[in-house]
Order: structure tokens, then sequence, then C-alpha cells
């Protein structure tokens, strides 16, 4: 699958925001949380404090850069599937095909699960899903037909797959996400999901 490779500049700044968040993980790591000053963090990876907060807007959103990778790389990868394939096989590829680092996935879910409540961690996942679904929508806007219903059905498509993706990362973080082979099998299952709903029949009587 060919995915468009960044110029110079947004190579510098993707190693910036590396070293950053690298600076970042060891201080929380060594320091806590909370006695982790973002001007050591800075200075840690050779940058002032200004730089840092152009590429993090707050501490906790360093726990958060995997999911802000992610959706970089499933922004490029969706956008190279051919039209022929179904929209949820093109997700499901466009999603497995990001180039984890284990080790740093290990780290970092661990330490957002240690160090932040479920309430910031909730409304960290309410913005990545609503990331994921814009450019989901913006997908389907482009391989949907022309008729009056293409808004309608692109935006509850999109929310849907999108919705569907945070789950999974949901579930996967509160069972102790750090294994990406299960992360995988998630997002496929919640996928599959969409396509098959596990429905009681109607025939069946309630318990």
């Amino acid at each position: 699958m060919a995915v468009a490779f960044p110029g110079k500049r947004e190579r510098k700044r993707d190693v910036t925001r590396e070293r950053l968040r690298r600076s970042a993980l060891a201080r929380f790591r060594e320091r806590g949380f909370e006695k982790a000053a973002v001007a050591d963090i800075a200075a840690d990876a050779g940058v002032t404090e200004r730089t840092f907060y152009r590429y993090f807007p707050t501490k906790e959103s360093v726990l958060f850069q995997d999911f802000a990778s992610r959706l970089d790389w499933f922004r490029a990868a969706l956008a190279v599937r051919p039209e022929s394939e179904p929209v949820l096989d093109a997700v499901r590829v466009a999603i497995e095909s990001f180039p984890d680092d284990r080790e740093v996935v290990r780290q970092v879910a661990r330490l957002r699960a240690s160090l932040l409540s479920g309430g910031v961690i909730e409304e960290h996942l309410r913005r990545v899903q609503g990331a994921f679904a814009a450019e989901i929508e913006r997908h389907l806007l482009r391989r949907l037909d022309d008729t009056p219903e293409r808004p309608l059905a692109a935006a509850v498509l999109g929310g849907a797959i999108a919705a569907a993706l945070v789950a999974s990362l949901r579930v996967w973080g509160e069972a102790g996400g750090d294994d990406t082979d299960e992360l995988r099998a998630l997002t496929a299952r919640a996928l599959d999901l969409l396509r098959e709903p596990p429905l009681r029949s109607e025939s069946r009587p309630a318990p």
C-alpha cells in the first residue's frame, strides 16, 4: 500500500514531537505526572518550553499522542484504499497498517491508566472519536452516490464506524491495554459487529 511520505519539514516536526514525547514519558516515570515540569521536559529534549506547547497543548495530551499519530497515519492510509473496496474493509486495513512500537504503546498505556482519571481519558477519547468520524465521513462523501441522502449517510456511517473504533480502544484500555495484537483483534471484532450485530431473534422469547 502506497502512503505519501512526509517532506523534510514534516519529518523535522515529527522528530521534535517524538523527542518531546519520550522526554515527557521519562519524566513521568521518574518524577510522577504532577511533579514533571514542562520546562524540564523541554530542556531534556533540547527545546524551549514554548516549543513544547506548540506540539502539546497540555501535559495530558502527551499521553494521547499515540492516538493522534494513528489518526495522521489513518488519514493517509485510507486515502489510497481502492474505491471498490467495502468501506469497513478499507477502514480495517488502514487501521491495521499503523507501524506500532510495541514497547512505547505498552509504556504509554500503563502511564495513562495509572496517572489520569477516567474522566480525563473519556474526554480525550471523545475527541479522538470526533476526529476519526470526520475523516471517515470525508472518505465516504467521495465514495457515495451523489444523492440527496449522501450527506446524512456519510455522517451517520462515519460516526458509527468511529464509535466502533473508539469502543475497541476503550475496552482495550480498561483491560490493561498493553498488547497491540489484542487491540487489532478488538478493532476487527468491533467492525464485524457493524456488519452483523448480535441481535436477539424476534422469534425467541425474552428471558
